[in-house]
Formats: C-alpha cells, sequence, structure tokens
C-alpha cells in the first residue's frame, strides 16, 4: 500500500519509528524458553572441586600452582588430577559451549536493511529518479524460537551431566591407578623381605650342610628357591613402573613424571563404610543419579523436541518491511510539500512446497529419538551388570581382608617360625620349611590385594551411583 506523504519532518518522523521498532524486535528475544529447566551460568574455568557433589568447578587459583609432595595420599592424587586432567577441562569447555548456544537460539535473524539507486536511466534526459531505502526483519513461525531456545537448554543440561560424568570418571581412574601403583610398589617390599629371609635361610643351610645335618639337596633347593623369587621381584619392579605410569597418564602429566616417594600401603589406607543397601537399592540408586545415564536421557528429550521442531518446517516464515522510496524532485526542493516521496509497508513469506525434504527432515528426528531411547536401555544394563561388578568384587575384598588378616596371615607367619626350628632342630623337611615360606609370601600380597580391590571397587560404586555417598551417609 502507498501512503502519501506529507511535510518533510512528518516524513522522517515516521521512517525513525519504523527503523527504531525493527531494531528493538530484532534485537528482543522470543518467547522464553522454559524456566524450570534453566541451567546455572558458568563463571568459572578451573576445576578444583574434589567434593563428590560439586556441580561445576570452583576457585581461581593457576593450574600448575600445585604440585603432589612425598606425603600425597588419594585425596590429593585426585585434586591434582581434577585441576589437570585434558578430558575434564575439555567437558567443562563443552558444558560452557553448549550454555552459551542457549541464547543465541532464541534470538531473531538479524534484521535486513537494503538500498537502492538508479544506475542507468532509460532515458538519460528525464528526470532522476531517485532511491529506494527498506528495512526487513523476519520473524519464524509461531513457537520455532522457543523450541530451539528448550533444546539447545536441554543439550546444555546433557552436556553438564557428561562433565560430571567426566569428572567421576576421572576420580574412579586416579584412585583405581594408585591403588594399584600403591599395591605393586608394596608387593616389591614384602617379595623383598621374603627374599632377604631367603638368603639368610640358604646360608643357615649352607652351615648345616658342612655340619652334616642338611643335605646338598637342600642347598641346591634354597639356591633355586632364591633364583626364582629374584625373579618375581624383578617382574613386580616392572609392574610398578607400568602403574606409574598408568598413574601419570590419568593425572594428565608425562608417563615419566616423578611420583612421590613411597605410597600409602593398601592395608593402611582407611575406607569408609558403604550404606547397608540390597543390590536392588543400589541399583535404584544409580538409575537414579548416574550421570551418563542422566545425560542419554536429556539426549532424549531434545531429540523429541527435535521432531516438534522438524514440524514447524511446514509454516512459513515471516518478514515485516517497511520501504521509503525517495523521487527526485524532493531532492531539488527546499520544502516538500507533496512532491513524489513514497513510504511502503511489506509483508512477505516464504513458500514451504518441499514437503518431501520436510517429511525426510521428520522420519531423520524420529529415528534419532528411537535410537536415544535405545541408548537409554543399554546404559541401564550396561550400569546394572558395572554396579554388580564393583559390589561382589567390594563384598570379596571384605571378606579376604577379614580371613587374610585375622586368621591366615598370622597363621602362616607362626607356621613359618615353628617350621624353620624344627628345621634347624631335625624334626621337619627342608621342602616344609620352603612350603611355608611360599605360602607367607603369597598370603602377604593376597591380604594387600584384597585392600586396594576394596579401595578401588568403593570409588566405582561412588561413580556409578552419581558420587553421592557422602550425603547418603549424613541423612
Amino acid at each position: 500500500m502507498d501512503i502519501p506523504l506529507q511535510p518533510r519532518h512528518t516524513r522522517l518522523r515516521w521512517i525513525t519509528v519504523a527503523v527504531v521498532c525493527l531494531v528493538l524486535v530484532g534485537c528482543a528475544r522470543s518467547i522464553p524458553v522454559n524456566t524450570e529447566t534453566t541451567i546455572r551460568p558458568l563463571k568459572v574455568s578451573q576445576h578444583d572441586a574434589v567434593d563428590q557433589h560439586a556441580e561445576r568447578p570452583a576457585g581461581s587459583e593457576s593450574r600448575s600452582g600445585m604440585s603432589l609432595n612425598d606425603e600425597a595420599g588419594p585425596e590429593e592424587y585426585i585434586r591434582y588430577a581434577l585441576r589437570h586432567h585434558p578430558d575434564l577441562d575439555a567437558a567443562f569447555h563443552r558444558w560452557r559451549a553448549a550454555a552459551e548456544r542457549i541464547s543465541q537460539a532464541q534470538i531473531l535473524p538479524d534484521p535486513r536493511i537494503s538500498v537502492g539507486f538508479i544506475l542507468d536511466q532509460v532515458d538519460s534526459s528525464a528526470e532522476y529518479m531517485g532511491e529506494q531505502y527498506t528495512i526487513e526483519q523476519m520473524f519464524p513461525w509461531f513457537g520455532t524460537l522457543a523450541l530451539g531456545g528448550n533444546i539447545a537448554l536441554i543439550r546444555a543440561h546433557a552436556e553438564a551431566q557428561r562433565y560430571e560424568a567426566t569428572r567421576l570418571q576421572v576420580m574412579d581412574q586416579v584412585n583405581r591407578a594408585y591403588h594399584e601403583y600403591a599395591f605393586q610398589w608394596h608387593a616389591v617390599l614384602i617379595a623383598r623381605e621374603n627374599l632377604d629371609l631367603l638368603v639368610d635361610l640358604e646360608a643357615v643351610t649352607r652351615t648345616m650342610f658342612r655340619t652334616g645335618t642338611a643335605t646338598l639337596a637342600d642347598v641346591n633347593r634354597a639356591q633355586i628357591e632364591i633364583g626364582r623369587l629374584d625373579e618375581q621381584v624383578r617382574s613386580l619392579e616392572d609392574l610398578v613402573g607400568v602403574s606409574a605410569a598408568e598413574l601419570n597418564a590419568v593425572l594428565g602429566r608425562s608417563a615419566h613424571a616423578r611420583l612421590p616417594a613411597t605410597p600409602v600401603r593398601p592395608t593402611l589406607h582407611v575406607i569408609a563404610a558403604l550404606p547397608e543397601y540390597t543390590d536392588a537399592q543400589w541399583l535404584a540408586l544409580a538409575r537414579q543419579d548416574n550421570p551418563e545415564l542422566a545425560a542419554a536421557r536429556y539426549d532424549a528429550e531434545q531429540q523429541h523436541l527435535a521432531i516438534a521442531l522438524s514440524r514447524k518446517n511446514y509454516f512459513p516464515d515471516v518478514a515485516v518491511g517497511v520501504e521509503y522510496a525517495r523521487g527526485g524532485s524532493a531532492r531539488m526542493a527546499m520544502m516538500d510539500q507533496g512532491g513524489s516521496d513514497m513510504l511502503a509497508g511489506m509483508i512477505s513469506i516464504n513458500v514451504p512446497i518441499w514437503r518431501g525434504k520436510y517429511d525426510a527432515e521428520i522420519r531423520e528426528a524420529q529415528a534419532l529419538a528411537s535410537e536415544s531411547q535405545r541408548r537409554i536401555e543399554s546404559r541401564e544394563i550396561r550400569l546394572e551388570a558395572d554396579l554388580k561388578r564393583a559390589l561382589v568384587t567390594h563384598r570379596d575384598s571384605l571378606r579376604k581382608l577379614e580371613l587374610y588378616g585375622q586368621t591366615l596371615l598370622p597363621m602362616a607367619r607362626q607356621t613359618r617360625t615353628t617350621t624353620e626350628m624344627a628345621y634347624r632342630a631335625g624334626t621337619a623337611s627342608f621342602s616344609d620349611l620352603i612350603d611355608t615360606q611360599r605360602v607367607l609370601l603369597e598370603f602377604a600380597l593376597a591380604h594387600e590385594r584384597a585392600a586396594a580391590d576394596q579401595a578401588q571397587a568403593h570409588t566405582r560404586i561412588q561413580a556409578l551411583i552419581g558420587g553421592r555417598l557422602n550425603e547418603r551417609r549424613e541423612k
């Protein structure tokens, strides 16, 4: 529609109002997303949180400002890893990027401003025909921006859960690697102690052989046993190097980085008792709080909203604009009392005629929604199996700790001592003495192994149920 213009100041007022309105509309947000699920803003870039249920990293201490001293235990290792592990840093930045996409998804497209000039008139002798100025704002169909904002919000929630899953995974990996390293370290010490005992025993046997109270076979048997145990010590020392490299890897350091001198012995590390829940109760907790499962559920919700968003393609987008055409005669006038200028309102829409394309987009979104739902089922099955294994390992290690620590290991030490006394007195064979020495070494290693397994299973259970053990103990 054409609106004849009045004096110039009236035209300028209309143009100014139109431009301001369109710019304000273009900068405004669309329909707000669901505020019940709005996540908190991310304000920090470090993650030194060791608290089991920290939702995001906190603190401003420099990443390079923390080191491990010789008295460092598992907690200090975990704190170090939370500051330095690259996977956790990457997960945090994915979360922050997803949060920044929420506002982007709710904003209207930028307004379009265009200017037209007459470059070549058909009749060059005619008066100059003027210019055209157009400003236009496109509005997506009703609900499109709100859906896009909610999808971005849910995606940010999913990335927040993946960050938490990565945090718990790093804690679990560090704890397992630390206790494996501690076990291998002290296994070497235990094996060396037994080797020293065998060396002393071999010296005693040689003395007894010279006095005729022992045979050459006993001496040979002692030397063979020393060679076998020496090889075992060397193998255990190699495993210490492997365990150290794995621990450095989960700490985000070079495999050859120096570790503190002596790790805490597994049997001396105090592990808090788990609540006395049934397997069904543990599984219910894991299904409720496991962050990987929560992220999969957010993914499924996101895909269901994507189906609704795809259906918006069947409806047109609407563009509203204003065009101002300025005639040549108005340019020459000092005071325009009519002239040939024109202000026109415009409405345009796109025509969604390619329905085959839109149908395919909906089918794609439906397939992704089905895939995400199946992923939830797969994750629940895997979660149940992992939790079952961790619980069984924890219970088995507790039984072994009590069995070896309170019964078998004290008995083995006593048997070894009495057998050596009997051998020196000539009432026991050298084979009996060697057998008791082997049993003592086996039980000592099994005792430390059970302690390491308990600590590893404890942290694994905590990671699978979302790291909320401290809260439940307080309740």
